[in-house]
């Protein structure tokens, strides 16, 4: 097997490593992420927490938020609670629940800096820890309003990519096939992508990896969707392999987008991968975008996304290895 590939150089600048034995089954998760774990760092030099806050979905993000809100006024509460509430001025509550919520939201108005007036601190202590939860307030709110600018302000790009990768019919023969397109509505300039597969053999346990020629790896603008299309052909390191071969190389296809976003006025990347068990064999992709019914515009159907059909491939007489 390892002969197969002796006329294609490796790419060793990829950043991957190539010890196979040493490594998971995958490189690239399907939402673009490393497939790595890292151990043997604190969790506080493992993560970046401000990265990670800005990157999260916007249900954690509020979620997060509300539920510090409600502990830093719980924490306060109590605080209050403790040293007596008699050293809170207007409370009108008798039972002891209704005291105590009074204290919550006396302690939910000192923190928002709101402050109505009603119930009022009375005495140093009081007076002081009031003064300590309204600064502790000004910093939340001032890290809540630049977390959530930078929510709004990172480039965040939304290019879907076809679930499976396909063998399908492609001029005289066959191609690897995958498809890619635009979610929103903003513009995505001067597009450019790269497509590279990893491997390795029994014979030879070093992951390789060789970059996949492209009919086409750049395009003015992604405006509908783009089959991105590798011939299998003589020159291609795919010919003459089956889907067996496919999973005794542990065949990963690993994909570099890169584009100019109109609305963020920057470049933008993403990246996924395939694996051999997410190629199908002989199938096509349908058409995604049609003309409007009075032509006025052209629909370009997103759910057809990952439909297909099945499709007829060529024979194809595998290399001669030997």
């Amino acid at each position: 097997m390892a002969k197969l590939f002796k006329n294609f150089t490796s790419n060793n600048d990829t950043g991957f490593g190539s010890s196979a034995a040493n490594q998971a089954d995958r490189l690239l998760n399907k939402n673009g992420g490393y497939n790595v774990t890292r151990t043997g760092v604190s969790i506080f030099n493992r993560y970046s927490y401000f990265h990670e806050l800005i990157a999260m979905s916007w249900l954690k993000f509020n979620s997060l938020v509300l539920a510090t809100y409600l502990v830093i006024n719980l924490f306060f509460t109590l605080i209050y609670w403790v040293i007596g509430i008699e050293h809170l001025g207007g409370t009108m509550g008798e039972t002891t629940l209704e005291k105590f919520m009074e204290t919550f939201f006396f302690s939910c108005q000192t923190y928002s800096t709101v402050g109505y007036g009603r119930i009022n601190p009375q005495g140093f202590l009081s007076s002081a820890i009031a003064s300590v939860e309204s600064l502790v307030g000004l910093m939340s709110f001032a890290v809540v309003t630049g977390l959530i600018y930078g929510r709004f302000a990172k480039p965040n790009i939304r290019l879907l990519t076809s679930q499976n990768a396909i063998i399908a019919p492609f001029k005289e023969g066959k191609a690897l096939m995958f498809r890619i397109t635009n979610a929103r509505q903003n513009a995505l300039l001067e597009v450019e992508i790269e497509l590279m597969m990893s491997f390795f053999t029994h014979e030879n346990p070093v992951r390789q990896f060789l970059p996949l020629k492209l009919e086409r790896k750049k395009v003015n603008a992604l405006s509908l969707s783009w089959t991105i299309v590798h011939p299998i052909d003589e020159n291609s390191p795919l010919y003459g392999l089956t889907l067996k071969d496919y999973e005794e190389i542990d065949l990963e296809l690993i994909f570099m987008f890169k584009a100019f976003d109109e609305s963020y006025s920057q470049t933008v990347h993403t990246r996924t991968s395939y694996v051999f068990s997410e190629i199908l064999w002989g199938k096509k992709f349908v058409p995604m975008y049609a003309r409007s019914e009075k032509g006025e515009t052209t629909i370009l159907q997103i759910e057809k996304l990952n439909e297909m059909l099945e499709a007829d491939l060529p024979n194809e007489l595998p290399k001669n290895v030997y």
